[in-house]
């Protein structure tokens, strides 16, 4: 269940939606750096917004898989709904999600049942929330992030608009990312691409459950040589009270499968932010409603109320 509410709640916590840029906005110049670093700063601090998300997936022009969702999203109350629609191999999947204070409830809309996994170790999350927020921690990252930008500053465009708001942009090319960059990512992507890694065998439950994961990843083509990333380019708009409010990032890959094909592969990823500090997730009522539990330590599946 734990890789499946990753999947639907990348978009979730504003945290996840920022951890997508956070290491693209190294890329900009120390105005523009600066000025990114004080407005994922601010935007961090917001107790709850709305999110529009989507993402895609191309290989040698052709659309293999996108997804897009809207989430409401509540920090101070550690809760958010939303929905998403996932199209791939000519399919598409649609799931409704509540995240409460002490469970997520997810809905197919292929079917009337609404499975629920119960939160777990509910103090041990709280003292984990406590430690990745805690000031000196982040003020670490923040000092090797900075320690790490080196000349990738002067890769930058940085557009300030006579309203007070901003674009910071960047395009970076193979040549121009960092060494190590280009020895790991290989060995990165090769292993994300490889569609039986963490040795999980397929369940016969899988195709019961609310939502099939297995769709995206069986839809990425599995690059085996020759690995390497093409290009990279992140966009971020800043509105004029300092919150980003839109920011996007494309990824090139090229490479070759097992068969020698070659293939370039480019990630689309986007959100757009609003209802900062005014954004209530929406709830769910399960009573009369027919309900499924999934149990979070056996990788999805899910059992019987009575078991």
């Amino acid at each position: 269940m734990k890789k499946k509410w990753l999947m639907l709640g990348g978009a979730l916590g504003i945290s996840s939606v920022m951890m997508i840029t956070t290491g693209v906005s190294a890329f900009a110049s120390t105005s523009g750096y600066d000025a990114y670093k004080s407005a994922l700063k601010n935007t961090r601090t917001i107790q709850n917004v709305a999110v529009q998300a989507s993402a895609s997936l191309q290989d040698n022009g052709n659309v293999l898989a996108s997804a897009a969702g809207n989430f409401k999203v509540s920090l101070n109350t550690q809760t958010a709904s939303g929905s998403a629609d996932v199209k791939a191999n000519g399919a598409t999947q649609s799931v409704n999600f509540y995240k409460l204070k002490d469970q997520t409830v997810l809905k197919s809309s292929t079917n009337d049942t609404y499975y629920v996994e119960q939160e777990r170790d509910k103090e041990k999350n709280k003292n984990d929330a406590k430690e990745t927020l805690d000031p000196q921690i982040s003020q670490q990252v923040e000092t090797v992030i900075d320690a790490l930008v080196g000349n990738l500053k002067d890769y930058v465009a940085v557009d300030a608009k006579t309203d007070g708001s901003k674009e910071v942009s960047a395009q970076l090319d193979n040549s121009q990312l960092p060494t190590v960059v280009n020895a790991i990512a290989p060995i990165v992507i090769k292993h994300a691409s490889n569609h039986e890694q963490d040795g999980e065998k397929k369940d016969n439950n899988a195709n019961e459950l609310p939502f099939n994961h297995d769709v995206l990843q069986a839809s990425t083509p599995q690059l085996t040589q020759d690995i390497k990333i093409e290009k990279v380019s992140f966009k971020a708009n800043i509105n004029a009270a300092n919150y980003i409010e839109h920011q996007e990032a494309d990824i090139t890959i090229s490479g070759k499968d097992a068969s020698g094909t070659a293939h370039q592969v480019t990630v689309h990823l986007q959100a757009n932010l609003s209802g900062y500090n005014t954004t209530t997730p929406d709830t769910i009522d399960l009573s009369g409603k027919k309900v499924q539990q999934m149990d979070n330590h056996q990788h999805g599946k899910f059992h019987g109320d009575n078991e």
